[in-house]
């Protein structure tokens, strides 16, 4: 079975950097959906659905007429997606917890959809291929990954490309691929899927955006344990609490543009 073989952990300090990720990403989500053919009265099934954000995503294109089916693994994720889907009023979401692999649907959806979740799995085009038997013919199948590698300053800041360069080792020790969103094409290809169209976005501000600051910051405080293992942690970064206010100053004192990794969402029609 393709279970998912998510390697961060489910810890408070992963779902904090979860509901910074929604607060970065959610937009450039609602944007590629909207592009997808996403439109009110879908039924939609969106797979690991984490804490929520991108059901609610789905759940405000879809309208009152549509419905959401958000389904994780984690039973604590379960319980915290439904506990906000309560809090915010989203009465056309529901979540359940399953592995992606043993999901069963009374009939076929309108959308399947995910984001960063492929690439936790050992073959995510077989994960492809079998979601789009869930799916109606001439629905569709969208899903968004990231591009580590593409994050950058501008000019170059020293601590910004440390950190991403460690970020990407630590996803490769981790047998995580940084740059998995790059090749969406290819799985949906591999999928029997054909060529999908495509769009991408990526958080960019400057040292006054602390939404960016943090989420560095909390990426790399989840895989600094494994860059310091694998010898290439930051000698000159000693408290992980200093991370942000060096940051910061290095950005202000250039003037810094920065620009996070790209969210790179792939969708195709399923034809049957």
């Amino acid at each position: 079975m393709n279970t998912s073989t998510y390697v961060l952990g489910h810890a408070d300090a992963e779902v904090r950097r979860l509901l910074l990720q929604g607060r970065l990403y959610n937009d450039y989500t609602e944007h590629a959906l909207r592009l997808a053919g996403l439109r009110p009265g879908m039924r939609v099934l969106d797979i690991g659905s984490g804490p929520g954000d991108v059901s609610f995503v789905a759940a405000r294109l879809v309208g009152p007429t549509g419905s959401v089916l958000g389904v994780d693994a984690a039973p604590e994720m379960v319980e915290l997606a439904r506990a906000r889907a309560a809090e915010q009023g989203f009465g056309t979401v529901d979540f359940t917890q399953a592995v992606i692999d043993a999901i069963t649907l009374d009939e076929p959806v309108d959308a399947v959809i995910g984001r960063l979740i492929l690439m936790h799995l050992p073959d995510p085009a077989a994960t492809l291929r079998r979601l789009s038997s869930l799916v109606r013919p001439g629905g569709v199948i969208a899903v968004a990954e990231i591009d580590i590698t593409r994050a950058r300053t501008v000019p170059d800041l020293p601590l910004f490309s440390q950190v991403i360069s460690g970020i990407v080792r630590a996803f490769e020790a981790m047998g995580l691929s940084a740059r998995f969103g790059s090749t969406l094409h290819t799985v949906f290809a591999d999928a029997g899927l054909g060529s999908p169209r495509l769009a991408i976005g990526a958080p960019i501000g400057t040292a006054a955006d602390d939404d960016i600051l943090a989420y560095g910051a909390e990426v790399w405080r989840l895989v600094s344990p494994i860059a310091e293992q694998g010898g290439f942690g930051l000698d000159d970064l000693d408290d992980l609490d200093d991370f942000v206010p060096q940051f910061r100053r290095e950005a202000v004192a250039a003037d810094a543009l920065i620009t996070m990794p790209s969210l790179i969402t792939a969708w195709a029609e399923v034809q049957r």
